[in-house]
């Protein structure tokens, strides 16, 4: 099994190390410009609001360096060769294993150089405080009352930082085996290294139409896009779980319902 996952990084490491280097310094350049524009209260807003980007293409982030490969193995029916010399599942398994810890290693790191940029590399914001305290009727501190998980944003940014972080790269293996497994069936490879991110678009539009745009996916990715008291457990668990889902529906459809192989292209 080892070997196997050594293979597959083998096979897959240039464009994991591209993208984790290209991702990282977008992440820095982003995070050192945009908050110009803005008027914050804290240094970590810097890193929030320079990350809006990678909050939408996640899914292409997680899927565009690994998820074409098995494409490409079914068509040249290099997966066939292998037969002989590998258990299926072991294979497939491996290959899953080396692209769900490149996607959450990929935005693990590509956040945390943000934070790390926002917190010890950006210079010092001029504090805005916007919100007027209806206590005093003067400009007050807001977001000890308005921001996510607000004591430890304000006394730790650096462990909010990094556990938002970490959970960002937790997120990001969903939409990399959905990825992975579209490419186990699919023939079209724009629907494999595509269909992620179209998922996260209608599913944040179906559920912004039915009035439940709590339990989106992208809100469990960055729970700060929607006030801070429709944010609860199920928006965390809801959106991950859903995905999950319609990740096995899938499966169950293609292998049961096409027939179709995936050792066939």
């Amino acid at each position: 099994m080892r070997n196997l996952i050594m293979l597959e990084w083998r096979k897959l490491k240039m464009p994991i190390l591209l993208t984790i280097i290209a991702g990282t310094l977008l992440s820095i350049i982003l995070c050192s410009t945009i908050y110009k524009s803005y008027a914050l209260e804290h240094q970590l807003e810097v890193w929030e609001v320079g990350f809006t980007i990678f909050n939408v293409i996640f899914p292409l982030i997680s899927v565009l360096p690994t998820c074409w490969l098995m494409y490409f193995e079914r068509k040249n029916g290099f997966l066939k060769y292998t037969l002989p010399r590998a258990s299926k599942k072991q294979y497939l398994l491996s290959k899953w294993l080396v692209i769900s810890s490149s996607a959450f290693f990929t935005m693990f790191i590509i956040s945390f150089a943000g934070v790390v940029t926002a917190l010890y590399i950006v210079q010092p914001i001029d504090v805005f405080l916007g919100w007027i305290s209806p206590e005093t009727g003067k400009p007050a501190p807001s977001l000890i009352h308005f921001h996510f998980a607000a004591e430890i944003f304000l006394e730790s940014p650096l462990l909010y930082g990094f556990l938002l972080s970490f959970w960002k790269g937790i997120l990001s293996v969903i939409p990399a085996t959905m990825g992975y497994v579209f490419s186990l069936y699919s023939k079209n490879l724009f629907v494999i290294l595509t269909g992620p991110f179209v998922y996260l678009i209608l599913e944040n539009f179906t559920l912004q139409i039915v009035g439940l745009d709590h339990l989106r996916l992208a809100v469990a990715f960055e729970p700060t896009m929607i006030l801070v008291e429709d944010v609860g457990l199920p928006s965390f668990i809801f959106g991950p779980v859903l995905a999950v889902l319609v990740t096995i529906l899938y499966v169950i459809y293609m292998k049961f319902k096409v027939k179709e192989d995936i050792y066939t292209i």
